[in-house]
């Protein structure tokens, strides 16, 4: 049982992670573009926002024009860009990651390439003004707190005459063009979604490339627009009801996402003010449910529910320990030791039935070389010693299938999970990261300049749980021998290996759960058969 919960495992983490672990250099940085604008002043051949009948939500009639990064605010945590084209949020960097590929946040539909005046209050706050023959606009983004900003947008006709207009407000931009890189398993967790207050209208995730499958126009009350990457999350809340939500897919690495606000009409010198909230932060369910807009619920680990329900539960354990304990090394040794405890019985159950079954493997051998002709009669006396001997065959996989969501589950937390980001315990300085004991002059291959430890521990303490329950395994022919040895010594290499670069978190879960089971498989073995 142990071996086959193992190999499983294996081929899981392989499938998701082995390739870009091993294989593939850290995510670069997005490339930002710092050519200045020529005509700080013009207006790049916008269409005009005055019309007798409103366009379609996403309509452009240009190219699109460059933005520079020409104003900065900061929190402790973050740092956000501002453009005048447009006159919007063009950059966002979270301190210690990657920019994330957003820009265009809360454009206006008709005016994301006009350059508006802008004006830095503080650090805090940043103003933007346009004006025309028919419009004035005011845009404003101020700081609340360290995770959200809001937004004001004023828009007044300055005209002489009413006009009926539905307003389009550009969510924000995924723009993956000046990405260096498309193949690292950080990529793989980009997602966009777009949730309306009693779930998601739309949920996309390996959000790097685009095509026209991926457009959608749907009839809304939005109530929230966001994206997020491996850590953290920004999500656009409008506090206005929503009439229309549109996603378009511009290339294969730009999507939008549009909202659309319900049908105004504005007399001359008349105004309409629409205001965003806007959350920037860590993806940390408690911290985004103080907020009372169900941000938290972008925090998911699996798009499966038999996988969602169980790594939600794990989740909110290890956040139960870190409360108790103060320390999220310890929670993580406690999970180990918990699911452990939970499924000893079973662990136990399958072990014994797979004790049992090595023990009449000889009987077992002898009826087929008996039989060898009447396969019916062999398979008939074979259930019979079975019957007999009181043993289940398909015993050994309960365990199995009862466990393996909850490791999957497990590989998702521990690898994604914000709140071991940073975090220290004993020599590890980050249990997001490998564990990296000593960092080497020089570089191995597979290895790097790192030398991680429990990886290596891990893979020895399942090299002896193997050979301690080896001792129970009854071997019939050469064949078999050879094949326990080769199994006795490739896996506990493949699972080192495998595992040599995975998120420190991971490996000490499993050192802990392998320090358990190699305890129990050793207190086996000193049992007397039957």
């Amino acid at each position: 049982m142990e071996r086959n919960t193992l190999v499983a495992i294996l081929l899981s983490a392989a499938l998701l992670f082995t390739y870009q672990a091993l294989f593939v250099a850290p995510k670069p940085l997005h490339t930002l573009n710092k050519s200045q604008l020529t005509q700080k002043n013009e207006v790049i051949n916008e269409e005009n926002i005055k019309e007798s009948q409103p366009k379609k939500l996403n309509e452009t009639t240009t190219s699109e024009v460059k933005k520079t990064d020409d104003y900065t605010i900061k929190t402790h945590k973050s740092i956000f860009s501002f453009s005048k084209v447009g006159g919007l949020l063009h950059n966002t960097k979270f301190l210690g990651s990657n920019p994330l590929p957003l820009t265009d946040v809360i454009s206006l539909s008709g005016f994301g390439n006009v350059v508006f005046k802008g004006q830095q209050i503080d650090n805090k706050e940043v103003s933007f003004f346009y004006q025309d023959k028919d419009w004035k606009i005011t845009k404003t983004y101020q700081i609340k707190d360290q995770n959200t900003l809001s937004v004001r947008m004023e828009i007044k006709n300055i005209s002489e005459i009413s006009i009926l207009k539905n307003f389009v407000f550009k969510s924000f931009k995924i723009d993956d063009s000046n990405l260096l890189s498309q193949n690292n398993r950080e990529n793989n967790l980009d997602e966009y979604s777009v949730y309306l207050h009693k779930g998601f209208l739309v949920r996309r995730d390996n959000a790097t490339k685009f095509n026209d499958k991926n457009n959608l126009s749907k009839s809304a009350k939005i109530g929230w627009v966001g994206f997020r990457d491996h850590y953290d999350a920004v999500i656009i809340k409008p506090e206005f009801d929503t009439a229309a939500c549109d996603i378009k897919s511009e290339s294969d690495k730009k999507l939008s996402i549009y909202i659309k606000a319900p049908e105004k009409k504005l007399g001359p010198g008349e105004s309409v003010v629409y205001n965003f909230s806007i959350y920037a932060g860590p993806q940390d369910r408690w911290l985004m449910k103080k907020y009372g807009s169900g941000f938290e619920n972008i925090v998911i680990f699996s798009k499966y529910w038999i996988y969602e329900w169980p790594a939600q539960l794990i989740y909110h354990a290890i956040y139960i320990f870190h409360l108790i304990f103060k320390n999220w090394g310890i929670a993580i040794i406690l999970i180990g030791i918990t699911f452990y405890g939970l499924t000893y019985p079973l662990t136990m159950k399958s072990m014994l039935s797979m004790r049992k079954m090595q023990e009449i493997q000889p009987k077992i051998k002898a009826l087929q070389e008996r039989h060898k002709n009447d396969p019916q009669k062999a398979q008939a006396e074979m259930m019979e010693i079975y019957r007999r001997e009181k043993i289940n065959p398909m015993s050994g996989c309960l365990p199995f299938l009862i466990q393996m969501p909850f490791f999957y589950a497990l590989l998702q937390i521990m690898w994604r999970a914000q709140y071991f980001q940073g975090q220290h315990f004993l020599w590890i300085k980050d249990l997001t990261q490998p564990d990296r004991l000593i960092i080497l002059p020089f570089y191995l291959p597979f290895v790097g300049n790192e030398f991680n430890i429990l990886p290596i521990i891990t893979g020895g303490l399942f090299y002896l749980q193997q050979r301690i329950s080896s001792k129970n395994v009854v071997v019939t022919d050469e064949q078999q021998a050879m094949q326990q040895k080769m199994m006795m010594y490739i896996l506990p290499v493949m699972m080192t290996f495998m595992f040599y670069k995975f998120a420190s978190a991971w490996a000490l879960y499993f050192l802990v759960y392998y320090s358990l089971a190699t305890t129990t498989q050793w207190r086996l073995s000193k049992r007397p058969k039957t």
